[in-house]
């Protein structure tokens, strides 16, 4: 609450989650991890984000780059980048950009940080925003048009002419250092840049980053209930119109209100679980020289859908339960050095990086007209 207050970064957190092994939990035990699941790690992450939603934000880019990782060929650049990972060195992602001003509507992926071919040697250059984590990093993964596609460029974080800064003015998530980085004339090694040119891996790992947002909507939620039976527990102040001058803890009406928001916090959990374990499906029916490619295909579709469902139903659910922690709580809860106002902010701002509307109107055309999600129409 604190860092919250006084918006300190969490420096120290972060370099305490990479001493213990966070960013290894997927990499490969002959690379220096655990080689967990995707449920076994989504189960971490939603205590973690219980703990402190910004964590597992920042974080994000990098468990997604680990995925791209395991998926892609192996070389020796790969091989070294999961060495890496599995030491607890940080990867920080650099996707997205601002529109410009003139341009009229914008996607997404229309990229204007460019990789540039000067005196025999690339070098790196142009501007990304919601660089979430990066400040913290060892290495950033920079996402540019390469070749008729993308390609992921990996840098040094120590490398000459970047430059990042702690500029998010959101009003949640305010720890996740998901600020601006530019990059003037930065050499990259041609080993460094990792192309993408498996179209499933692509897929799957837009299904892993969504999937984060879920596991952190569900820390949210479990968090919300945790600090609602707190509360509760420790009020002495009665509602005037409570049955029978009810003391709180033992009044009806708040006993049910904790209950459901309770019941809420486990189903967003059980929801997000089930979507990991439809991406573990994928990643089996993968495996193996003789893999179905119909099977994997399909496996492919489930992931994405069961990745979406959950982001339609977490981001349903989470709002009225922020707001109904309130109703149990009275006005006491609004002393804002508590801070509990930061978990509605924070549900908000994770829900809005991916609108719930595309999300369902995707599942609805796969179930109607068996269009796999995500992609285009």
């Amino acid at each position: 609450m604190e860092r919250e207050r006084g918006r300190l970064l969490p420096d120290q957190a972060v370099r305490d989650l990479l001493r213990a092994g966070i960013g290894a939990l997927r990499v490969p035990a002959e690379h220096g991890g655990q080689q967990q699941n995707v449920h076994q790690l989504t189960e971490t992450l939603i205590q973690l984000a219980a703990a402190d939603s910004n964590l597992t934000q920042i974080i994000r880019g990098h468990l997604g780059f680990v995925e791209l990782l395991l998926l892609w060929r192996r070389t020796s650049a790969t091989t070294a980048f999961l060495e890496a990972a599995g030491r607890g060195e940080f990867f920080g992602p650099a996707a997205s950009e601002k529109a410009r001003r003139g341009e009229g509507v914008t996607e997404l992926l229309q990229l204007h940080t460019v990789l540039e071919e000067t005196d025999g040697g690339l070098y790196l250059n142009g501007e990304k925003f919601y660089t979430t984590g990066s400040i913290f990093a060892d290495w950033l993964n920079v996402l540019v048009r390469y070749g008729g596609t993308y390609a992921e460029v990996v840098v040094p974080r120590s490398s000459p002419g970047i430059e990042i800064t702690d500029d998010w003015n959101g009003f949640g998530q305010r720890l996740t250092a998901s600020g601006t980085a530019r990059f003037t004339g930065v050499p990259v090694e041609r080993d460094h840049v990792l192309v993408h040119d498996d179209a499933d891996a692509f897929t799957y790992v837009q299904a892993f980053y969504q999937l984060v947002h879920s596991a952190t909507q569900a820390g949210i939620a479990q968090r919300v209930a945790e600090d609602l039976g707190e509360a509760v527990r420790h009020r002495n102040r009665k509602y005037p119109l409570a049955p029978g001058g009810a003391e709180p803890r033992e009044d009806p009406q708040v006993l049910h209100t904790v209950g459901a928001v309770g019941a809420e916090a486990f189903s967003l959990r059980a929801t997000t679980l089930a979507a990991a374990e439809a991406l573990d499906d994928y990643l089996l029916a993968r495996q193996g020289p003789g893999a179905d490619s119909d099977a994997t295909s399909r496996a492919l579709s489930h992931a994405a859908a069961a990745s979406a469902a959950a982001q339609v139903v977490n981001g349903a659910r989470l709002p009225a339960l922020t707001w109904n922690f309130f109703e149990a709580t009275s006005a006491s809860a609004l002393d804002a050095d508590k801070a509990f106002d930061r978990h509605w902010r924070n549900a908000r701002t994770v829900s809005s990086h991916n609108p719930s509307g595309y999300k369902a109107r995707a599942i609805g055309d796969f179930l109607v007209n068996q269009r796999p999600p995500g992609q285009p129409r």
